[in-house]
């Protein structure tokens, strides 16, 4: 069965190539939508627009600052 995409964290088996692959949509979808909101902006050097940075909003004030 081909794989989709690289399994991550990546995984050096040599079965399906130098590392393991998602044989599944689903999975793979999952996988990236995971690295899509959990990557800040500037964080990848090629594409420095990409991620949304939802670290930086999990503990935020939700009121006022004092």
């Amino acid at each position: 069965m081909p794989g989709y995409g690289a399994k991550l964290p990546l995984i050096i088996d040599g079965q399906d190539g130098p590392y393991s692959l998602v044989n599944d949509y689903a999975t793979l979808m999952r996988q990236n939508l995971k690295m899509l909101l959990l990557t800040a902006p500037g964080e990848r050097m090629m594409i420095p627009s990409y991620g949304v940075g939802l670290r930086n909003f999990l503990f935020e004030n939700r009121g006022p600052k004092n």
